[in-house]
């Protein structure tokens, strides 16, 4: 993985023969999503990290929204959207498989939903939303209600039973790093861990995978990055 998020005025780094290839920024959930997908599956691939504030210019023309992640399968196809990519590679390489035909439905049903979290974190974190955090973090809470309660019926300690399915990873990234909020509002995440017995139970366990251990985001790193410029300041991602 390029560990250097390359900016304006690099060059393209020359592709690697046999090798897909992620445009990523370390601290996006999304592109984390992809990190996270292409692990499990076991596809061959390097990562280039992107500076998202002075984007390269031979990658707007890969993709001209700008966005990461992007990913560039080995025959050149480019897809951008966390979603589409990863649910491109469960069929472009379908071992081992991240939907289950029992709960695909349920699966795409909650993922559908999980937008309204991923929104919300958003505006969280840029501080868009003039609201108290204890009255922000509480609809956090509404929102995992139902996701605990997909957990307690299934019975199973991830939502793919005891493999990571799509709905594991497309829902992780932002439970990972939750614990930066405690930093930008400066107050912690209150609430009663008994009202999310199986949510608490897949945090712990979904922590002991191996690739969840090797995508690991540290939230004080992303803090580093993210609170100085909430003040006006200007972060050179490659120093964190």
């Amino acid at each position: 993985m390029s560990v250097i998020h390359l900016s304006a005025g690099s060059e393209k780094p020359a592709p690697v023969e046999g090798k897909a290839r992620l445009y990523s920024m370390k601290f996006c959930p999304y592109s984390q999503r992809v990190r996270l997908a292409l692990g499990v599956k076991k596809v061959p691939h390097e990562i280039v990290n992107i500076n998202l504030k002075s984007k390269p210019e031979w990658f707007l023309e890969i993709n001209p929204s700008g966005k990461v992640p992007t990913f560039v399968d080995v025959d050149g196809k480019v897809i951008d959207d966390s979603l589409a990519i990863i649910n491109y590679l469960d069929e472009r390489y379908p071992e081992p498989p991240l939907y289950k035909a029992e709960t695909k439905a349920r699966d795409l049903e909650l993922i559908e939903k999980y937008k309204a979290v991923t929104d919300l974190y958003s505006a969280s974190v840029h501080k868009k939303i003039d609201k108290p955090f204890k009255e922000i973090f509480g609809q956090f809470l509404d929102y995992f209600k139902e996701y605990d309660e997909e957990l307690g019926k299934r019975g199973t300690s991830l939502f793919g039973g005891n493999e990571l399915s799509m709905l594991d990873i497309a829902t992780w990234p932002w439970v990972e790093q939750s614990k930066l909020l405690t930093l930008i509002y400066e107050q912690p995440l209150e609430y009663d861990k008994k009202d999310f017995p199986h949510f608490i139970k897949w945090v712990d366990d979904i922590r002991l995978q191996q690739v969840i251990q090797d995508n690991y985001t540290p939230y004080r790193d992303v803090a580093k990055y993210v609170i100085p410029q909430l003040n006006g300041e200007e972060v050179d991602i490659n120093s964190i």
